[in-house]
């Protein structure tokens, strides 16, 4: 990846700047090569031209493709990457290359203690600058007839032109086979008059996951880097979507979305006073639950270890276990239990049996599934979910989450809600099915419009057999 900006010498007064100001700005030495160790192997930095009136910096990525697999020693090893031996990580910028953007510059997304965050510094400061990425990862959507097209060029303008930039995209050949409607690899080139570098590099990094549409685990484990900045994004519900194929949770910081309210209402009107969240990511509902009060027990349930720490720091727990993540607030004085546990979604677990309600969101996957006609024949069994202890992919295998909250720890209330960008009627529907599928009733708004929250309550025993439908 380069990015390069021009030098504002000639003019007079306080507008005049020379063009190193990028090396500057990215925290580089322009007269030196700078080697970063990343998870996935060596990067570079380096600056192949640098005077006052043009400056490029250069950073080159050179993944080993055997380092996800070995991983590390202690609790920073990375999770394995399924196709690490035989796939395009090495060569095509991906959500790989968005973590190694991170590693490489720490000061501009927040992550280095010596400095300041990005939003606290150089707030004035922009560049005119170009971004190219050689090639890009660009897998097209699944329905080709959605406003401004689903193949990789076009969802590549889609993502970015809406944030400022002007996008030059070209379809590069594949010598695979070919894919259904062409190559999914792209040559990506942004331009914009105006932008902080640091506020460039996060925008890159956070849609470099959402372009790329292969199997990964390199999203950061606790949640897509969107909050804020793709808040008032126009595709917010597209990037909401290919996001959540991969089993990440986003949160959009605030859009009118109060989700929170509408989930306390629900947990009030069945009386529930112990409560599972799955998913909890970052503590914030629990937080809002156990201010609320009423609860004698919360038990928060996330994949993540990062984020159930951010959970436990907001929530103000103790660690009671170690490998194992979980923290534990006990109850007493008028104040609730509260704990957290690391768990798979998709699985059954006995730690969340016998609560009187059970808080989740709704799979995204599930919702683009059309209901089955009358009599038609039965939809084939899921494959068996797949994944690595430090992430696995719920959203990918909806069956057996459904399974795992309706069939196996079976509360008698579940509060459901839908996840960003969802459509009202597809939601309803899957509401109407699961419940029917595993002896619920379901009580939905009377009007599809956010929040969508679906609330069930027990009623017929569970069907027969005891796995995903």
């Amino acid at each position: 990846m380069s990015i390069s900006t021009t030098g504002t010498t000639g003019q007079p007064g306080p507008a005049g700047r020379p063009a190193t100001d990028l090396a500057r700005l990215l925290h580089r030495r322009p007269d030196a090569v700078h080697r970063v160790a990343t998870a996935f192997g060596e990067a570079h930095v380096f600056f192949p031209e640098a005077d006052a009136e043009r400056c490029t910096a250069v950073l080159l990525a050179e993944p080993d493709p055997e380092a996800p697999v070995r991983g590390r020693r202690g609790k920073a090893r990375p999770p394995a990457v399924p196709d690490a031996h035989g796939g395009d990580r090495p060569y095509a910028a991906s959500s790989v290359f968005a973590a190694v953007l991170r590693t490489v510059f720490p000061q501009l997304f927040g992550q280095s203690p010596e400095s300041p965050r990005p939003s606290e510094s150089s707030a004035d400061e922009t560049l005119p600058l170009e971004i190219e990425l050689p090639v890009v990862r660009a897998d097209r959507e699944p329905e080709p007839a959605a406003p401004g097209g689903g193949d990789g060029v076009a969802l590549a303008r889609r993502l970015f032109e809406p944030l400022g930039w002007r996008v030059e995209a070209a379809e590069l050949p594949s010598d695979a086979a070919p894919a259904a409607g062409g190559s999914p690899y792209l040559r990506l080139r942004l331009a914009a008059p105006a932008v902080r570098p640091a506020e460039a590099l996060r925008q890159v990094a956070a849609l470099l996951p959402v372009l790329d549409g292969a199997a990964h685990h390199w999203v950061p484990p606790e949640r897509a880097d969107v909050d804020g900045l793709l808040a008032v994004h126009p595709e917010r519900a597209l990037i909401a979507r290919r996001l959540a194929r991969r089993g990440h949770a986003v949160s959009w910081g605030d859009d009118g979305r109060d989700d929170g309210a509408a989930v306390r209402a629900a947990l009030g009107a069945v009386g529930a006073s112990r409560v599972v969240h799955l998913g909890c990511g970052h503590g914030e509902l629990l937080a809002g639950l156990l201010g609320g009060g009423g609860f004698t027990e919360l038990l928060g349930v996330d994949v993540s270890p990062a984020a159930l720490a951010a959970a436990a720091r907001r929530l103000e727990l103790e660690r009671t276990a170690d490998p194992a993540p979980e923290w534990e607030l006990r109850g007493g004085a008028g104040r609730p239990r509260v704990r957290l546990v690391q768990g798979a979604p998709v699985y059954a677990d006995a730690r969340r049996t016998g609560f009187d309600a059970m808080v989740f969101e709704a799979p995204a996957e599930a919702l683009t599934e059309p209901a089955p006609e009358p009599g038609s024949a039965p939809a084939p069994e899921p494959p068996l979910a797949t994944g690595t202890a430090d992430r696995v992919m719920p959203a990918a295998h909806p069956a057996y989450l459904e399974h795992a909250v309706f069939g196996a720890a079976r509360p008698p209330a579940v509060v459901a809600t839908a996840p960003p960008g969802a459509d009202g009627t597809a939601f309803a529907a899957w509401a109407r099915r699961t419940a029917a599928g595993y002896g619920y009733a379901v009580t939905l708004p009377p009007a599809p419009r956010p929040p969508l929250l679906a609330l069930f309550e027990r009623g017929t025993p569970a069907p027969e057999g005891g796995g995903p439908r």
